[in-house]
């Protein structure tokens, strides 16, 4: 066991020399939102309240309660640092290597081959995602829980089939017969399999609550009862037997099949559950979408797809839409796998570890192959995470045999799998160059997964938005429409970008084009109104908001951005009429007027001037000086703010009422709490208490008191922006 320290010591530098950096990346806007960056229930971190929710949610489609705790305990010690993140993900993949390293030793003896198999796994490329993208910690956590389960299962084999077992497991031991001179040793034997026994039981039901997709490592058992572990017995008859016997290959397969009841019993209810998440997320693709015969004719081509990017890792992505094949390509395809299947059942008995790794390949994969599509990729490297052992095994025991025919054959086998493993580490390190920000991962995306990757350019698009290249933004998301003329929510994020861009017309027509396919749809009805006022449309656009709020009549931020915005429909028009009085009459009650409804608009640098213009008409005027000192000392608009002007005028206006107006004194306190001096702006702001106390003024009292609060704090008061389009997610 010691020699397996440097093993142990050497799967640990290949794995962080692989993903070495991982700390320095974020978080991705695909999925990663969804699962930490924007989810208050995660980050929330460990209490009574989120453990109830990890447990009953069916948040994002999943039902995987400790990964969702996983990620909670993340956010209670790094919060929404994302290097912390990367970090624990990568300790669990380098304890999932190390692992896979013990179970594969436990189970052959054979060091250097099972290092090599741990080694592929630590640093291939197809598991960068599995690694690097937060979201998928149910990847490595359920790997973990994998590993253990295989490892208690290694042990648990060990007990039944001997009492001194094999090392090598290449022949059946027998049970301890029953004597007096042996009960206390069968007792023991007995006792320790219910341990390891109970142990696989439990490490199993936490990996299903960590990913159910190890649904079907109880069948990944029973190959390893097959191979390396032997407990099968050899029910198949030697040379000298010339027929099959049915009967005796059913009674030694009985037992193994048997003792995996409560697995199985465990499985049947997490697809139960796992169905239910993602019906509950409408995840599931339906028959109408894809038939069956459409199905499984993906699910054998797929293995053929995932076996080349196993074995050429090149144009990885994190998203692979269904791309048509030419007939010739097809047939290729999907002949592989059937053909592989062939070849490793007749070689089953001079070369079992084919069929085991094979098989184990194409079993893990079931679950995802597309019998039951769920979400619109065609394939993901993820889902390669667990399986691709299968494959490890079958190339590492593989070149193990042929190394044994001569020294040079050793030699050169020792070279190749050197040069294999150093292979999948640096093209991970080069793959993982595209996982720096989410420009540069789905700009990678498009560019190797030909032109009809709508999801890509949908992300890319979201990408350019969060960094506030709306240019850039735009031709992602019409780029995602010429590929699919009916996504709505690329054609709705579209239709945001060109609200920004103040393109109100263009706006206008994709939400129309969305409320044309989806009639019903309310955030385009929603959405649509909003372009219209910016048209001046104002009856239009009222229609709009009415049919938005007759469609989720009981929503109440859709009723309050209703209210908002029919109060801007307002302005807009009031603003309208006091523009054209402007024209020939220039006084300081229409400039304080037209400032007031350029503030509910949102056009904070108009009313400032408009202000200023009315000031400059009457420079004495309490109400105008006032006016303008709220907004420089309280406006949503940094640039707009200015504290030490704010001071000056709402200064003024105190002098020319003699301290004895709440609501101008109110402003002066928010003015010194701008400008940073804070004990004086909670002078003022009791001084107002006090005068609105006095006077009976309630209302006034109350929102005083708030604020004195809030300069206690030392914070100053800033207004809400008058928002009517959310930014761009």
């Amino acid at each position: 066991m010691r020699r397996n320290y440097l093993f142990f010591l050497g799967l640990v530098i290949i794995t962080l020399a692989s993903f070495r950096g991982v700390g320095r990346l974020g978080f991705i806007i695909y999925d990663d939102w969804d699962y930490v960056y924007k989810n208050p229930d995660v980050q929330s971190g460990i209490n009574f309240k989120s453990i109830q929710w990890a447990f009953t949610t069916a948040h994002s489609s999943n039902w995987h309660p400790l990964t969702w705790l996983s990620h909670m305990l993340d956010c209670q010690w790094f919060g929404l640092h994302p290097g912390g993140h990367h970090w624990v993900s990568l300790g669990f993949h380098a304890a999932n290597t190390l692992l896979l390293y013990l179970v594969l030793w436990e189970m052959t003896r054979a060091r250097w081959r099972s290092f090599l198999v741990a080694a592929l796994f630590a640093c291939h490329p197809m598991h960068i995602q599995s690694v690097a993208w937060i979201s998928e910690r149910k990847d490595v956590l359920s790997g973990f829980f994998a590993m253990l389960t295989l490892w208690a299962y290694a042990r648990y084999a060990q007990c039944v089939t001997s009492d001194q077992p094999s090392p090598s497991f290449g022949t059946a031991g027998k049970r301890p017969a029953t004597g007096t001179a042996k009960v206390t040793d069968s007792t023991r034997v007995t006792s320790r399999e219910s341990l390891f026994y109970w142990l696989v039981l439990g490490f199993f039901a936490l990996g299903l609550m960590s990913k159910p997709m190890l649904v079907t490592l109880p069948v990944v058992m029973l190959l390893l009862d097959f191979w390396p572990l032997n407990r099968w017995r050899t029910a198949i008859p030697d040379k000298q037997k010339p027929k099959f016997n049915l009967a005796e290959f059913i009674k030694m397969w009985r037992p193994l099949i048997v003792e995996k009841i409560p697995m199985f019993l465990l499985c049947l209810a997490s697809c139960i559950v796992t169905l239910w998440a993602q019906r509950s997320g409408n995840s599931v693709i339906s028959l109408n979408q894809i038939d069956w015969q459409d199905r499984h004719l993906h699910a054998v081509l797929s293995y053929s797809l995932y076996l080349g990017k196993m074995f050429w890792p090149v144009n990885l992505a994190i998203f692979y839409p269904y791309t048509p094949l030419e007939p010739d390509e097809f047939v290729c395809l999907i002949l592989l796998p059937i053909l592989l299947s062939i070849i490793c059942l007749w070689r089953w008995r001079a070369q079992p570890y084919l069929l085991a790794g094979w098989f184990w390949f194409v079993i893990m994969l079931v679950p995802v192959i597309g019998l039951v599509q769920v979400g619109m990729q065609s394939l993901a490297d993820r889902y390669t995470y667990l399986p691709s052992i299968g494959l490890f095994i079958a190339v590492a025991w593989g070149m193990a045999e042929i190394a044994v025919r001569s020294k040079l054959w050793r030699t050169g086998m020792a070279w190749g799998g050197i040069i294999l493993v150093a292979a999948c580490l640096l093209d991970t390190r080069y793959q993982l160059r595209f996982w720096q920000n989410n420009i540069t991962l789905f700009t990678h995306v498009v560019e190797v997964t030909r032109e009809n990757n709508f999801v890509g350019y949908f992300f890319l698009g979201n990408s350019y938005g969060e960094a506030g290249d709306l240019d850039g933004a735009a031709n992602s998301f019409e780029s995602a429409l010429e590929v699919a003329p009916r996504f709505k929510e690329a054609r709705g994020k579209l239709g945001y970008v060109l609200l920004f861009q103040k393109k109100y017309e263009a706006a206008a027509f994709q939400f129309s084009e969305i409320i044309r396919l989806h009639p019903t749809n309310i955030f385009a009805h929603e959405y649509l109104g909003h372009a219209l006022v910016a048209e001046g449309k104002y009856a239009e656009a009222q229609a709009e908001y009415q049919t938005a709020l007759q469609l989720m009549p009981d929503d109440a931020d859709l009723r309050a951005t209703l209210a908002a915005n029919t109060q801007k429909i307002q302005a807009s028009q009031t603003l309208a009429g006091l523009n054209e009085i402007l024209k020939t009459n220039s006084t300081p009650e229409i400039h304080v007027q037209i400032a007031a409804m350029q503030t509910i608009l949102g056009d904070y640098p108009e009313a400032v001037e408009h202000d200023r213009e009315a000031l400059r008409l009457n420079p004495d005027s309490p109400d105008g000086l006032n006016n303008l000192a709220w907004l420089l000392a309280t406006c949503p608009d940094a640039k707009v703010r200015d504290g030490a002007r704010a001071v000056e005028l709402a200064e003024h206006a105190c002098q020319l009422t003699q301290f004895k107006a709440t609501v101008f004194l109110g402003t002066l306190a928010a003015a010194y709490a701008e400008a940073g001096r804070f004990n004086d702006a909670m002078t003022t702001a009791q001084k107002a208490c006090a005068l609105a106390s006095a006077a009976g003024e309630k209302e006034l009292l109350k929102r005083n008191q708030e604020l004195l609060a809030l300069y206690r704090s030392h914070q100053p008061y800033h207004e809400r922006p008058a928002k009517v389009i959310p930014a761009v997610p």
